[in-house]
């Protein structure tokens, strides 16, 4: 299951107890996943719990007795739908949803439903319900409701901004989507539709990708680092072999001849180590300008 998928079964897990949110959220759901066909609403959505969630709040806020339909879509699964007609009082459900305007189905946000910002957090869950979803923040940080309506598009990002969220909106396929990528602002949208679960799961998930960065940067700066001296320490022992050759030891100043001695003999060694195995200790600084003096007479040569 997805993380859109829990998100939303979380959702419906909500008993909302406020008569006026329960007509917002039922608003956001319709607006959202329903379009006109001959007249009538019909509302589809993939999701089983959507579509019971329609049904529940259709009949607490309109008292109307309706059941999903699902029709088989192959390989998609099941495309549940809910048919509002004027039998079972479509004009009356359009109106009460604000997606009624002289005489014909308008998809807009009634902002009478949403003047109260408990109000307007419950059609921002039924807006998601119905058309949005949301990234596993395993993988990235991307919360999006999607719509095929300028008007609603518009509304919805009023809607967002009255909520103190700044979102984003671009056409894709011919439809309106408007984004969030802001890992903490995503996690603000879910507490207050309600998904507290789900926002737990996203900080959760948000530290655990922080640390394995911050174990990964280490790793690949302490393997730069040892494959520095790596190459530094093989660069040294090369010259010295190539001063031996060439000159004899002999040739090698008598007060570097123990620390080339002991860099041949020990490749490995990291210059603390070197420094403390000479007869007389020095500082790191001074085996490394040692070492850097023994590269200089090779290339001399």
């Amino acid at each position: 299951m997805s993380f859109s998928s829990d998100v939303k079964k979380e959702l419906c897990r909500i008993d909302e107890e406020n008569g006026c949110c329960a007509k917002a959220e039922l608003a956001g759901i319709f607006a959202f996943c329903s379009v006109e066909r001959d007249g009538d609403l019909v509302l589809r959505t993939e999701n089983e719990l959507v579509a019971k969630r329609a049904v529940a709040l259709l009949e607490r806020v309109f008292a109307i007795d309706i059941k999903e339909e699902a029709s088989s879509r192959g390989a998609n699964g099941a495309l549940y739908t809910l048919t509002l007609t004027e039998k079972v009082g479509l004009k009356t459900v359009l109106s009460g949803l604000g997606l009624y305007q002289n005489n014909m189905i308008k998809f807009a946000i009634d902002p009478f439903l949403t003047q109260q910002p408990c109000c307007a957090q419950a059609y921002l869950r039924g807006a998601f319900l119905g058309g949005g979803s949301v990234n596993s923040p395993k993988r990235s940080y991307h919360f999006e409701i999607e719509t095929h309506y300028f008007g609603l598009s518009r509304d919805l990002s009023a809607l967002f901004s009255d909520l103190d969220f700044e979102v984003k909106t671009v056409m894709r396929k011919g439809s309106y989507v408007s984004y969030i990528k802001d890992s903490e602002k995503i996690g603000d949208i879910l507490a207050i539709m309600g998904a507290t679960g789900s926002m737990m799961d996203l900080y959760n998930a948000k530290i655990e990708k922080e640390v394995n960065n911050s174990v990964n940067r280490r790793v690949n700066c302490d393997t730069a680092n040892l494959t520095k001296t790596v190459n530094a320490a093989v660069a040294q022992a090369n010259s010295i072999r190539q001063l031996v050759a060439k000159k004899g030891a002999e040739a090698i100043p008598e007060h570097l001849r123990e620390l080339a001695d002991l860099r041949l003999s020990y490749p490995e060694a990291s210059l603390a180590e070197l420094s403390e195995m000479l007869s007389t200790p020095i500082s790191k600084s001074g085996v490394n300008h040692r070492l850097k003096k023994l590269i200089e007479l090779a290339e001399q040569l």
